[in-house]
């Protein structure tokens, strides 16, 4: 009987081991397995197979037909802690340029050593500092993970009880944002780019922060009304998201699941419409309206009011009227027979109100864009005679009825900035622009601030309606006096003195005999900046000549600190020219958008040259200049 037993229960356990070691034994063949995090989508692995021989990656990209792409010799996988290098590879060639065929895919196999039966994942790095990685690639089969909600305290996953869309707070306080990125793993990020959308217009969004060994960063802003913060990638991949609403003077924790790249990473490889269908949300926060994203959903019904299919530029005021209340009621019908929560129908209601809002005041903008959807001529001068539409009073009052505009929660809208620019838009129609009252007071007041040139009456207007951003705009402009004040303007040359129509001729006047190139750019204009830093090195190569000068005009729409941090590093002659000066430039030469390039040739001729845009245009076109 005892032998009997003993014979049991060792058989018993031997089938525990043998279970036991079944279930982490990771050879044989994964198909498409599931990958945590990576820093692209361009990158990707099909199939993995194990054996006691090696592991066979077979890899997968996809990317732009007729541009190239490489894969280092450099490359290895770490598995339980160890790198296991590179040993062979099947259709890419190693440390060459692989041109993309039309097809835009390209199938390949990476070879590596066998790893140890038992790991259940592994991870994939080119070894570079700007190579492909891919972390946490299962190798058990396994799929459907998503954010790892332990490491979420369980005050930050809660959603916030359905009711009214909490109170707008206005006060001037400091917000401090905490940041986490869940499931962080080192050489993942070193920055993390963020805006926050605030009543005077979007910050931040040039400053990444960094990101500490755990995936952690910081921000405080100091803010007079609601604002909403989102996060970024400044290098694009791997995907960053996360989104809150901020209040005044509370401190909010952010949580961005890192495993959103992993997923976008897979719907490429795949083919998949939406990575994030369903109810999966990458992101969580704290605060007065933490998690809200969770009742209100990220599939808003709104107005598409810039694609070019709204409205139609052949109407009237009358037409375009009836047209947006009309879009305006249909849409908030859907809201109100939503299956949603009430406090999802409110904040559904309140931006498209918002949006009512903007269709009232960019009805121009919104049916040019019409007329050149329609044409597909986009960028073409519009005929005088195509677009024939004003807005009478009554029209504006018919509208003002479909609004609240003394609702202070409007400022929690999408793109709340604009609205202050509306005001004169109803004073027109003696209606009372309620809270776009105040916004326009402060928008007027903050963009004085940002020169330092806040006045007394500003503030008096502001004060009788928004004290605390009143407070923000004195803050901001002490802020920015003394920010001016420690600037080298030197390197600015003075603009000449002359009527704003002469103010080119002028500029170019001392440089006869020479060919100048003149780049009309901004510091907040990635093309231009773009541009410059690619025509630079030229200067000291192809394009180095003692017959060329270099002018670069900007406008005061450039920040000056960032408009001086960044001509440091452009080499050539600088202006700043004011509002009255760039516009009569720009109608000068038609300038279509920016960069935009004016030729000069020796004898002081300029021509507006849009063309060189294309970089070997413009080289070609320089040297042809100095050559004459």
């Amino acid at each position: 009987m005892c032998n009997l037993l003993s014979k049991t229960v060792g058989m018993a356990i031997a089938v525990l081991l043998l279970i036991a070691t079944a279930c982490t034994n990771n050879r044989g063949t994964v198909e498409r397995p599931f990958i945590t995090a990576a820093n692209t989508k361009s990158l990707s692995f099909e199939k993995i197979e194990l054996s006691d021989s090696a592991t066979v990656l077979y890899g997968v990209i996809h990317f732009r037909p007729n541009y190239w792409v490489r894969i280092a010799s450099s490359s290895f996988i770490k598995a339980d802690g160890k790198n296991y290098v590179l040993t062979g590879t099947d259709d890419m060639p190693l440390d060459k340029e692989v041109w993309m065929p039309d097809s835009g895919v390209i199938h390949f196999t990476l070879t590596f050593p066998p790893i140890p039966s038992d790991v259940e994942s592994i991870d994939f790095s080119e070894g570079t500092d700007d190579g492909w990685q891919l972390w946490g690639i299962d190798l058990t089969g396994k799929s459907g993970h998503d954010i790892n909600l332990s490491d979420i305290p369980a005050d930050a996953r809660k959603p916030m009880a359905d009711g009214p869309l909490p109170e707008p707070v206005f006060a001037f306080d400091t917000t401090t944002v905490n940041i986490h990125l869940v499931g962080y793993r080192p050489g993942m990020i070193e920055k993390i780019g963020y805006a926050i959308n605030t009543v005077h217009g979007q910050t931040g969004s040039d400053t990444p922060l960094p990101v500490d060994s755990l995936g952690n960063a910081r921000i405080r802003i100091a803010l007079s009304a609601p604002a909403r913060i989102f996060l970024f990638n400044p290098s694009q991949e791997p995907t960053i998201t996360g989104s809150a609403i901020l209040m005044p003077g509370e401190t909010v924790d952010l949580y961005s699941d890192t495993h959103t790249s992993g997923k976008i990473n897979m719907s490429v490889r795949d083919g998949s419409e939406d990575p994030f269908a369903g109810s999966y949300l990458p992101y969580y926060s704290t605060g007065t309206c933490g998690n809200i994203d969770m009742l209100t959903g990220r599939n808003r019904y709104a107005m598409q009011l810039y694609s070019g299919e709204f409205a139609d530029y052949r109407m009237n005021g009358e037409q375009y009227t009836d047209y947006i209340i009309d879009q305006y009621k249909a849409l908030k019908d859907s809201v109100d027979a939503g299956d949603c929560g009430e406090m999802a129908k409110e904040y559904g209601t309140l931006n498209l109100q918002a949006q009512l809002i903007y269709a009232t005041a960019d009805f121009r903008n919104i049916l040019e864009r019409n007329y050149y959807n329609k044409y597909d001529n986009w960028g073409d001068k519009i005929p005088a005679d195509s677009i024939n539409i004003s807005l009478s009073p009554e029209n504006i009052r018919r509208i003002a009825e479909c609004l609240d505009l003394d609702n202070p929660k409007l400022v929690m809208a999408e793109n709340a900035a604009d609205l202050g620019y509306t005001r004169g838009i109803w004073k027109n129609a003696g209606i009372d622009p309620g809270i776009t009252e105040a916004l326009y007071h402060y928008n007027n007041a903050y963009a004085f601030a940002d020169k330092a040139e806040l006045t007394d009456d500003m503030l008096t207007e502001l004060r009788k309606t928004h004290p605390a951003m009143a407070d923000e705009a004195v803050a901001h402009n002490k802020a920015r006096k003394a920010i001016l004040e420690s600037l080298d303007l030197s390197m600015i040359t003075p603009t000449p003195e002359v009527a704003p129509a002469k103010i080119l001729d002028a500029i170019i006047a001392p440089h006869k005999g020479k060919v100048v190139m003149v780049d009309l750019w901004n510091t907040w204009c990635g093309p231009c900046r773009a541009a410059i830093a690619h025509n630079e090195p030229a200067k000291n190569g192809e394009l180095s000549s003692d017959d060329i000068v270099w002018i670069y005009i900007a406008d005061e729409s450039s920040p000056m600190p960032k408009y001086i941090s960044m001509i440091k590093e452009i080499r050539g002659i600088h202006y700043r020219l004011n509002e009255e000066q760039i516009t009569k430039l720009r109608e000068r030469f038609d300038v279509d958008g920016i960069p935009y390039y004016i030729l000069v040739d020796r004898a002081g001729k300029a021509a507006g040259r849009p063309d060189l845009r294309d970089h070997s245009a413009f080289k070609k076109a320089l040297l042809d200049e100095v050559a004459k």
